[in-house]
């Protein structure tokens, strides 16, 4: 008797990024995720007389709905350019050392003008090659980077938006080229982002950021960016409900962070004191990691994530860790044309190379 096919074991997600909207193009890497697409296809009754108690018309089609709610319990640097170019866009590529094998990404979203959106392919599927999914021109609506108490790895929650659907199993939704892409296996020794490596520093002005480390404070954060996502279609006349273009129509930058209370943190002139001014304060922070392991060695270089931004604090919540009482302070980026000249900025160093995002 043969084997039942369809094996959750076997799932993969594979991505590209796309040279060009609505062309979708073969994945080049495959990732450690977790989920599912969900591929809504709009199928809608009719609302007329049927002269029957049961649907008689065929049913009719909409514009689809594209999405896939995918997580990564381990964040490895080498998937880091795939998240931040998916949410912020910029057709960034990655710098590679000289003689070496780091390489060396970075992100300073636009605010006053808007980025070109960097749109990816992706291929999800099992050990039954006829069903496949490939779905491109996509992008991150939202993004959410967390690290735990206890100092683990870094996890991630990632909302995908798609433009366009086929399938290796569809007469009238195929495929384009070959679907899975073969050859594409995880990497073995991924390098993990832990919050055990990473250092917060905040300061009154980007200058004193390099004095402002916060110790024996940080517990746990979430870094969090969303905003509103607007599909725009035409009427082209090319017989597609697909997207052909995405707008940003609003983005939200959001540091959640625990911390113990410390001087640096409640009391006169702490944190927590420029949350109750009456006068918002600007308080730029700086999220700085560094690996044990080396992305390149002669010279060594670690692999690294560095985040920078101006930041306003909305929230105070009071909370514990363990027999200790905390507080959770949230703050909100805002565009700072003076100091930060932008409103974040994001720096990696890893071994991933432009060709293979």
């Amino acid at each position: 008797m043969s084997p039942v096919q369809g094996f959750t074991r076997y799932r993969k997600h594979q991505f590209g990024r796309q040279s060009s909207f609505g062309t979708p193009v073969a994945a080049v890497k495959a990732y450690p995720f977790q989920g599912v697409p969900s591929i809504d296809l709009a199928w809608t009754d009719r609302e007329v007389d049927q002269g029957s108690l049961d649907p008689i018309v065929a049913p009719i089609r909409g514009a689809s709905d594209l999405t896939a709610s995918l997580n990564d319990p381990g964040v490895e640097y080498n998937s880091l350019p795939l998240m931040f170019a998916a949410i912020f866009g910029g057709s960034v590529d990655g710098v590679p050392e000289v003689g070496g094998t780091s390489v060396a990404w970075s992100w300073a979203p636009a605010s006053t003008t808007v980025d070109e959106p960097d749109v990816f392919t992706y291929e999800f599927g099992d050990d039954v090659t006829d069903d496949w999914d490939q779905l491109s021109d996509g992008l991150l609506e939202s993004l959410e980077l967390a690290g735990p108490e206890g100092l683990g790895p870094f996890t991630a929650a990632m909302s995908w938006r798609f433009g366009h659907y086929g399938s290796t199993g569809s007469t009238d939704a195929g495929e384009t080229g070959t679907v899975p892409t073969p050859s594409l296996d995880l990497d073995t020794n991924g390098v993990i982002l832990y919050l055990k490596d990473l250092g917060i520093y905040i300061a009154s002005s980007t200058a004193g950021l390099s004095g402002g480390q916060v110790t024996d404070a940080l517990q746990s954060l979430t870094l969090r960016v969303s905003g509103d996502l607007d599909q725009k279609r035409f009427a082209n006349g090319d017989q597609s409900f697909d997207v052909d273009a995405y707008g940003r129509a609003t983005r939200l930058i959001e540091l959640e962070a625990m911390f113990a209370k410390t001087s640096d943190t409640v009391g006169t002139g702490s944190e927590s004191d420029a949350w109750t001014s009456d006068a918002a304060v600007t308080r730029y922070v700086e999220l700085k990691a560094e690996s044990t392991e080396l992305a390149s060695t002669t010279p060594d270089v670690p692999y690294s994530m560095d985040l920078v931004m101006p930041l306003r604090y909305y929230t105070r919540e009071d909370g514990e860790v363990g027999g200790n009482t905390a507080i959770t302070l949230t703050g909100h980026a805002f565009y700072d044309p003076d100091d930060l000249d932008g409103v974040f900025t994001a720096d990696v160093v890893c071994t991933l190379a432009a060709a293979d995002l």
